[in-house]
């Protein structure tokens, strides 16, 4: 039987098929009736889900990242789908396409790989681009990039979605530097290639994405920085101010403390990166939303955590956009 994705369900349909894990918990209704609260996704988008009167053997037989197949009946709530479960059962890795079930970037990666490098080529100060080629010359850091998503959901969550984030973002870069002829270029390039290199480390990406201990414990803005200071100490004569500044651009980059940033933006360029790394994000959480709960008949999508809004995604030109771009992909 083919896979249903899942942004084809339709109300009243019974669903028999396998899905990617990626929450669960055990939980208990007012009456004291128990219950398995499922998120269950495939590349295509995620559900949530419930089995009714379920016992605790049931819940513990598969984890998070486990495949399941599930049977189950679509019901909507809101305007957006929702099942209601009769089965859960663990399904053997061997049996599974992966690909049904990885979100990857439209993009092709090994191109924006080179468009990356290409871009660091036009980097002038010998220091700044000793710094680039040595922590992207190294495979194993290069792979991670050109892998990792950039989000576990809010943005660019998906395979190649780090590596398309920062080139959109270098691309934006080079606009500003058109326009305000005072930016130092090679710094702004710099810091915009590496602002978001900690979350080759923060997150894992080889089936669900989702927070690794270690950037739940530090998070990539340290561990970005980290990474740099390292490669930095290995570059003879490198100026101790060019250091400061390139650590201050990523200790920053998210703006404000409770954003998560360790410091607020202090000079030009971390004040422009912080703009335009935000700018792509909310541009991208936008699209990747209004796709994900993409319901043709209403103007809005569902409440979105990112906006903190509902969203309006429909306007004489985007509703044919969103129709004919956003709403079926496979």
């Amino acid at each position: 039987m083919p896979h249903r994705f899942i942004n084809d369900f339709k109300e009243g349909e019974v669903i028999d098929s396998v899905y990617l894990v990626r929450e669960k918990s055990f939980e208990t209704t007012k009456n004291g009736n128990p219950y398995i609260s499922l998120e269950i996704s495939d590349r295509t988008g995620m559900v949530d889900c419930r089995k009714w009167d379920a016992l605790k053997s049931l819940f513990d037989s598969f984890i998070v990242d486990d495949f399941v197949k599930i049977r189950g009946k679509v019901e909507f709530y809101r305007n957006y789908p929702q099942l209601k479960l009769d089965s859960i059962q663990k399904v053997d890795d061997e049996s599974v396409d992966i690909s049904l079930y990885v979100p990857v970037s439209d993009k092709n990666r090994n191109q924006m790989f080179k468009d990356f490098l290409s871009e660091m080529e036009s980097i002038k100060n010998p220091h700044l681009k000793a710094l680039v080629a040595g922590i992207f010359s190294d495979k194993g850091i290069s792979e991670k990039f050109k892998t990792a998503p950039a989000a576990t959901d809010f943005h660019h969550p998906y395979i190649g979605g780090l590596l398309e984030h920062t080139l959109a973002c270098i691309e934006l870069a080079k606009m500003i530097a058109l326009k305000y002829k005072d930016v130092n270029i090679d710094l702004l390039l710099c810091g915009t290639a590496l602002h978001d290199i900690g979350k080759i480390e923060e997150l894992a990406y080889k089936r669900s994405f989702y927070y690794t201990d270690k950037g739940r414990l530090i998070g990539h803005i340290v561990l970005g920085a980290n990474i740099v200071s390292a490669a930095i100490d290995n570059i003879p004569n490198f100026p101790e101010e060019l250091k400061n500044l390139i650590l201050h651009i990523i200790l920053s980059h998210h703006g404000e403390h409770e954003w998560g940033s360790p410091k607020r933006p202090m000079c030009f360029e971390a004040i422009i990166l912080h703009h335009i790394d935000n700018l792509d994000a909310k541009i991208n959480g936008f699209r990747h939303f209004v796709k994900t709960y993409n319901d043709l008949d209403s103007s809005w999508t569902k409440h979105s955590k990112m906006f903190g809004e509902f969203l309006y995604k429909r306007s004489d030109s985007r509703a044919n956009f969103v129709a004919q771009n956003l709403g079926g992909e496979k």
